[in-house]
């Protein structure tokens, strides 16, 4: 059995000797080399245990002075975990992370971060968790992996093994439509997927392309089906569900002439933002000749030329439900698994203007 990270155990030691009041309230604790000396160990490995200890509101970093031991606030209820693949490199999952923090604190809750853990062992992952003292886990199952469904439910078996509750977010452990048996919170994928299309037919658009990357999440499968059932309403309309990459200047060719598609749907704002990169380099115009439409509302999208139309994720609700639903799970670990869907927010902007208004 492996060892736990040095992280974990310098930051298992400090939270010890702060909890037995060796630090009181105000002291200054030794600097990170200092304590790398100590414990033979990399300075790096010291400033993560700091930020986990930080992360539980027991000390204050301040540049140019140290590190501090803060006062006790309010009684602490526990530890939460949250991990998530992209966290630190993705504009959704770091606020949602940030939302579900904050509403874990207003009922005395602290949430200790986590990166994706794709390239470790899922026992090693979990005995990690178990010793930083943690009683439920927000996980993000990992999408980038070849075997990312196999690897997906091997953590959340050694999670649950070492007596860890466990609440999915956005997406299912397995792929669509597959079901497990934990509790999950996400936007209404199905419905998203369905009110982007219904707003494209709205528009006028009848040839209609969904495009996503190859390894797409399951989140994906349900906001086509979704945009399948609305485009099955409308009589002469058409939806085409096709897998490539949108910098791939000859494969976008080939999507807009089958037949002459006059509106694409994208996976994420992502995807549609290097898709109206290729439509642009094509003398393509938008919206006049086609419709773009993405998912997420990150940041850039109405910074795009024209700015993108697009399912907005709602953190802030989703945070709250999340910690809600974490708290529940926890008062009752036999209770029936949830699916808790939150409703997405439809932004109009300029790539989906109606042909009388574009321009």
């Amino acid at each position: 059995m492996c060892a736990l990270p040095k992280h974990t155990v310098i930051y298992q030691r400090l939270h010890a000797a702060i909890q037995r009041g060796e630090y009181q309230a105000g002291d200054r604790l030794p600097s990170e080399i200092a304590l790398a000396r100590k414990w033979h160990v990399s300075r790096p490995t010291v400033a993560h245990a700091l930020r986990d200890l930080q992360g539980l509101g027991l000390i204050e970093r301040q540049a140019g002075a140290g590190t501090f031991v803060r006062p006790p606030s309010v009684p602490t209820a526990g530890i939460l975990g949250l991990i998530a693949d992209g966290l630190g490199a993705t504009e959704i999952v770091d606020p949602l992370a940030v939302e579900i923090s904050q509403a874990a604190q207003q009922t005395g809750w602290s949430v200790l971060r986590g990166t994706a853990v794709a390239d470790r062992q899922a026992d090693d992952v979990a005995r990690e968790w178990k010793g930083r003292g943690v009683a439920g886990v927000f996980f993000a199952p990992i999408e980038h992996h070849p075997v990312r469904a196999a690897l997906n439910r091997a953590i959340v078996d050694r999670l649950e093994h070492h007596g860890i509750a466990v609440v999915l977010l956005d997406r299912d452990l397995g792929e669509f439509p597959e079901r497990s048996h934990l509790d999950l919170v996400s936007i209404d994928d199905f419905f998203a997927g369905f009110e982007l299309a219904d707003h494209l037919l709205d528009r006028g658009s009848r040839r209609i392309i969904f495009l996503a990357r190859p390894a797409y999440p399951a989140t994906t499968d349900l906001r086509l089906a979704g945009a399948r059932t609305a485009v099955e309403r409308v009589k002469d309309a058409s939806l085409k569900f096709v897998v490539g990459l949108p910098t791939d200047d000859a494969f976008i060719r080939r999507c807009r002439q089958r037949p002459l598609t006059d509106a694409f749907i994208c996976s994420n704002d992502s995807t549609a933002a290097e898709l109206m990169q290729s439509l642009h380099a094509q003398g393509c115009e938008l919206p006049q000749q086609i419709r773009v439409a993405g998912f997420d509302d990150l940041r850039f999208a109405k910074l795009l030329t024209p700015p993108l139309t697009t399912m907005r994720q709602p953190c802030a609700r989703l945070g709250k439900v999340a910690m809600e639903t974490m708290a529940s799970r926890l008062r009752d670990r036999q209770a029936p698994a949830r699916r808790v869907l939150v409703r997405a927010e439809l932004v109009s902007r300029m790539s989906t203007a109606r042909s009388s208004s574009a321009g």
